[in-house]
């Protein structure tokens, strides 16, 4: 193994600016067949649009930039330097875009593929040494043993790469007579791309051919016995020519024949390997554009707190849509629709560690990247765990300022975090090709991760642990660390970029623009019950929530009996509890503390009134209750859960003050509303309840006023109101004031007896 890495760096001299560069995968399956090879050639073009346009918009950022340098040194004294080169001279090949054919053979497919049509094979070589790819490499990659007319394609590719057990050739297997216009055609694309001599064309078609192999002076050539003499009459033979594949004798190449005649450039067993010897990280090559024209892009939430339920949810959602079944969305038939896109939209403070978990290895391992692009869209924020979904994405876009990973709402424990490090390193890593040091830095704070460059010209991100286990560890430079211990690994907006983020967008529109989804695509989004209870569960929707809760309960303290204030109090703490328990903050303690605190007041006002404790004690009840629902945690333990914390707090501290400034407003409006101009005028329009005669009596209350309730005047029971105090039951008060219905009493200081006889 160590030997084919120092090979890769000796083959592979001037990429030294690879990481600039795009480098996409196209899965080939075989065989080709003609409606499969426009497919092929939809998604090539597509590539190289995209490739193109990629290339224009650095080009326009790096003459921007050159812009603005320009005009700053005009301020400036002008410096004279013979020696700097523009950044548009670097060569094309510092910056040589990558497109990698792999081909696949599947296990229902008949023997190595065979079975390709030389019509389609034929179209596809043509197009991939047409002028379309100027400046952009192309690779053919053989994992498999691979036979018939797809040798064609690789013979039009720049380079080859063959697994080490893999075996091509026989490339007219499918053909009882191979014609003089196939023949030709393999002749004119070897000769583009200055390759096979015509003796091995001929024996990879026909097998009843004979090839020789001969050293001379110039090296070790592959002929016909037709060319021997020919051959003699220009080079010197160092030995005479030997058969290298007798005629009859199939024209098959095990690797290490392939690789030492030429055929191939290197043997590569992995993909990630693979990677590295083109000049490429891993995360770096992206999955080609699905060549679909009847596909449709579908979209997913996961958002708050991660848990069992969501994801479970989120999985069946993405295995109904990806059903080429009738399917019906926002209650409109579709059809049946083939889709090809997901986007998976992430705002989440993580969770669950083993759910976030579980969805990866779903994406990872259930979703064919050759059928459907995976992108995650983060707008807003993807912590902790919720950044370990997004990496089992094809692609990552974030928003501006979105974060990616980081503090999130849940610590986990030390078992916690070995077990998911096992499983990242061991199983994830693997299937979505990544390095495993990052993605362990999401969650564990105690990695310490370095920047480490290759000869340097390849740049990846591996702790101590990792970077020891590499077979060519001894070939990479450790520089600057990217995280430091005692923290969790976190990216904000474009700077990601430079680690595995694949663009920005700054809202959903622009993402769309990004990938191409016109608005008559079907864009699965969430429904407007959905929408509702995001919007409701927000904090902003949550303070509102409160504040008309504390001022239904306020004007229910204010008015006799029960009333449509605690209706309406009911109806908002129950719907704030229940979209807090949606949201996954909430649950049965902060709704069993929320009781207690309203039991304990209740008891304070009509059991045990003067005590305090209980009072007191239910309204702390209260408050911390509707605290703890807004949060998952008891006690912060890191940054981000100390942000909740005092947003919970700034929530009730904001809707307490608004609830204060609402209440004295009301309670003026009111007043002033009941006041009477005219006390004549009051005592004709209410003559039916005549209650002047009170005013200076003493009764004895026979229910709490908070403000509100009632007392007895003589033998009769009156409605009356306090004029601000709450007075218990059992007190004596007098009338001071009369307005209409409305009878004002003050406390006196007297005892319930001597009330009474008066």
């Amino acid at each position: 193994m160590r030997v084919t890495i120092i090979l890769l760096i000796l083959l592979f001299p001037v990429l030294s600016a690879c990481t600039l560069a795009e480098c996409f995968l196209l899965d080939i399956p075989l065989p080709i067949t003609g409606q499969a090879s426009h497919a092929i050639a939809r998604s090539l073009e597509r590539t190289v649009q995209e490739i193109r346009k990629s290339h224009r918009t650095k080009t326009e950022s790096a003459e921007e930039q050159s812009g603005s340098e320009i005009s700053e040194s005009k301020t400036s004294e002008p410096e004279i330097s013979e020696s700097k080169t523009p950044e548009s001279e670097i060569s094309e090949q510092e910056i040589t875009p990558t497109i990698i054919l792999r081909f696949k053979v599947d296990t229902d497919q008949e023997k190595f593929g065979r079975g390709s049509s030389f019509g389609a094979c034929y179209e596809l070589a043509d197009l991939l040494v047409s002028e379309k790819f100027h400046g952009i490499r192309t690779v053919a990659y053989f994992p498999q043993s691979v036979q018939g007319h797809v040798l064609l394609v690789a013979l039009a590719c720049d380079e080859r790469i063959a697994a080490e057990s893999a075996e091509i050739g026989e490339a007219g297997i499918d053909e009882t007579n191979i014609s003089d216009t196939q023949r030709q055609a393999y002749y004119e694309i070897s000769k583009r791309q200055h390759i096979f001599s015509p003796a091995v064309i001929n024996k990879l078609l026909d097998k009843q051919t004979e090839l020789l192999q001969v050293e001379t002076e110039k090296g070790i050539r592959l002929i016909s016995p037709q060319e021997v003499e020919e051959l003699r009459r220009t080079e010197t033979f160092v030995a005479e020519p030997a058969t290298l594949i007798a005629a009859g004798s199939p024209g098959l190449f095990t690797a290490d024949t392939a690789r030492k005649f030429g055929l191939i450039n290197l043997i590569i067993n992995d993909r990630v390997i693979l990677a590295r010897g083109l000049g490429f990280r891993p995360d770096e090559i992206k999955n080609a554009p699905i060549p679909s024209e009847q596909g449709h892009a579908v979209r997913i939430d996961l958002t708050g707190l991660i848990n069992s339920d969501k994801v479970g949810s989120a999985i069946r959602s993405i295995e109904k849509a990806l059903e080429q079944n009738t399917v019906t969305i926002n209650q409109r038939k579709t059809g049946t629709v083939k889709v090809d896109f997901l986007c998976l939209y992430i705002d989440s403070p993580g969770g669950n560690i083993e759910a976030s978990l579980n969805m990866a290895s779903y994406l990872a391992r259930n979703i064919d990247s050759a059928k459907v692009r995976t992108v995650a869209y983060i707008p807003y924020q993807a912590r902790s765990d919720a950044a370990i979904i997004a990496l089992a994405c094809d692609e990552i876009v974030l928003g501006t300022n979105a974060i990616l990973g980081g503090d999130g709402a849940v610590v986990f424990s030390a078992a916690q975090i070995a077990d998911a490090r096992q499983t990242i390193r061991e199983f994830l890593s693997q299937e979505i090709i990544r390095s495993w040091s990052l993605p362990v830095g999401f969650i564990d704070s105690d990695i310490e991760i370095f920047k480490v460059t290759r000869s340097g010209r390849l740049t990846d991100y591996f702790c101590d642990e990792e970077l020891k286990q590499l077979p060519d560890a001894e070939l990479w430079k450790k520089g600057e660390i990217v995280k430091e211990k005692g923290k969790l690994f976190q990216i904000i907006g474009g700077k990601g970029e430079q680690y595995f983020v694949d663009r920005t967008a700054k809202d959903f529109a622009e993402f769309k623009l990004l990938y191409g989804i016109e608005d008559d695509m079907l864009l699965v989004e969430p429904t407007w019950a959905d929408q509702l209870v995001r919007s409701l569960s927000s904090p902003g929707m949550s303070m509102i929530i409160l504040m008309i809760v504390f001022l239904a309960v306020s004007i229910e303290a204010q008015t006799p009996g029960v009333g449509i204030g605690a209706f309406i109090a009911t109806v908002g703490i129950v719907l704030f509890f229940w979209l807090h328990f949606l949201g996954g903050t909430a649950g049965w303690l902060e709704v069993c503390l929320f009781l207690a605190g309203v039991v304990c007041i209740l008891l304070e006002m009509f059991v045990l009134p003067g005590v305090g404790i209980f009072g007191i004690g239910g309204a702390i009840a209260i408050m911390v209750s509707l605290v703890l629902a807004s949060q998952t945690f008891i006690i912060p333990q890191n940054s981000y859960q100390f942000l909740q914390l005092r947003n919970s707090l700034l929530i009730l501290a904001i809707s307490g003050t608004g609830i204060l400034i609402l209440s004295n407003i009301l309670i003026r409006t009111v007043h002033n509303a009941n006041k009477p101009k005219d006390a004549a005028l009051i005592c004709e329009t209410e003559k039916l309840a005549d209650y002047e005669s009170l005013l200076g009596q003493t009764g004895v209350t026979i229910t709490p006023l908070v403000p509100a309730g009632k007392a007895i005047f003589g033998n009769e029971p009156i409605n009356i109101v306090s004029d601000g105090e709450l007075i218990e039951k059992g007190q004596t008060v007098k009338v001071v004031e009369v307005i209409g219905y409305k009878v004002v009493v003050q406390k006196i200081e007297t005892s319930p007896q001597m009330a009474c006889f008066s």
